[in-house]
This record gives C-alpha cells, structure tokens and sequence, in this order.
C-alpha cells in the first residue's frame, strides 16, 4: 500500500470518528451578548475555525474550570451524576439511531475529580514549601542583621578599647618622660647619693 493510500485511510478513520464523537453532541441554544458574537467570529476567522467547533471547545473548558471550583465533597457527588447522566444521553442518542450502544465521549467527571484532586495536593504541597522556604529566608535575614549588630557592637568596643590602651600609654610615657617634672626630681636626689663627693 502506498503513502497516498495510507493517507486515504486515515481519513476515513478520521471521519467515522468524528462522526461519533458528533453523534454523542446534545445540540443548545444559547443566546450570547453581540461583543461575544464578535470575538468568537474574529477568533474562528482568524484561525480558521468553525464557529460552532470555536465554541464548544470553550463552552468545554469553561464547565471543567467552573466545575474545578466546586467544593470537593459536592464535585464528587456531582461527578458521579454528571457521567451517570451522560451514559443516561448516549443510550438515548444510541436508540434514536438504532444502534445498539454508543460510547461517552468528552470528560469523564469522576477521573476529572480524581484529577482535580491530585491538582490540589500538588498545589498544596507547593505552598507549604514556598512558605517553609520564606520562613527559611526570614530566619536567615534575622540571623544576618543580629550577626550584623554583634559585629557593629564588638567593633565599637574594640574602638573603646583601643582608645583606653592609648589613653592609659599617653599617661604612662607622661608619667616616664625625661622631660617630666616628676621623672627629673626622682633623678636628682639618686645622682646625690651616689656622688663620689658624697
């Protein structure tokens, strides 16, 4: 079988695919404001989409955001009636056509609240370690300034010191220059007294 071939059959596939997953849609009207309108028109022309696919697809996200932000203990309840639901329309859709069955497509709610969950542990787990290594860095900031202020107050007792020392040896070589009045009368009365005059 050629590439060309090949091609042709994955488009065949591709087709009765889509032809389920269309099968399984539950058409709705919905009214929406004209500034609305006029997003969803520019955005599916500018990328070449088909409006009504344009909008599913945003319609869809927009019921697992809002339905991410149920409380836990009711978006499991709701999750469970959601798919019940959903295996509710696709026996329906399935009977209307005459088929025997017809498989679910789009989001099973129970997985997604098993996922959301996961979601909120990580994210949990996220914020405990970005809190812990705050406190890490305030811990460490204090540590630093109190280390700064010990440096501070034994370099000023250092100088205090220093100054003392230099005072106390200004005083002593006062005290032991020859030029002082107290040094020169001590010497006068020991040359006296070891005079060979004497």
């Amino acid at each position: 079988m050629s590439k060309a071939q090949s091609l042709i059959e994955q488009f065949y596939l591709e087709e009765q695919e889509r032809i389920a997953q269309e099968s399984t849609f539950t058409p709705i009207d919905v009214s929406v404001s004209s500034a609305d309108m006029a997003m969803i028109n520019t955005i599916s022309k500018r990328f070449n989409k088909d409006k009504n696919q344009l909008v599913r697809e945003a319609l869809s996200q927009a019921i697992v955001d809002m339905f991410s932000a149920l409380e836990p203990v009711e978006r499991k309840m709701l999750a469970k009636d959601a798919d019940e639901l959903a295996n509710s329309i696709a026996a329906e859709i399935a009977e209307e056509q005459g088929l025997s069955a017809l498989e679910v497509t789009g989001i099973n709610w129970v997985a997604q609240d098993k996922q959301c969950i996961k979601d909120e542990r990580k994210a949990e787990k996220e914020q405990q370690k970005q809190q812990e290594m705050l406190a890490q860095q305030i811990l460490a900031e204090q540590q630093d300034a109190m280390s700064e202020q010990e440096d501070e107050s034994t370099a000023e007792e250092a100088t205090m010191d220093t100054e003392a020392q230099d005072s106390a040896s200004d005083e002593q070589m006062a005290e032991t220059s020859p030029f002082g009045e107290e040094s020169s009368s001590e010497e006068e009365p020991a040359q006296s007294n070891n005079s060979i005059f004497a």
